[in-house]
């Protein structure tokens, strides 16, 4: 789990979640798209990361994180 457990808004523990789709869609995963120097430039190119969400269970906001 990141280091954020907390939700940013309440206080309240962060719960992991798992992202839902249709066997047409395929699986969610997260690759850079740039050779500078962005958010992604220290990621290699065989490195895929996969957005896991967590909610807070009492105000409801999501968050997406990019783990490998």
């Amino acid at each position: 789990m990141p280091s954020e457990t907390v939700c940013p808004d309440c206080g309240e523990p962060l719960e992991q979640m798992e992202l839902q789709g249709t066997d047409a869609v395929g699986e969610l995963s997260i690759v850079s798209q740039t050779e500078d120097d962005g958010f992604l430039s220290s990621m290699r190119a065989d490195e895929i990361l996969t957005p896991v969400p967590y909610v807070c269970p009492e105000c409801r906001r999501t968050l997406i994180y990019a783990e490998g």
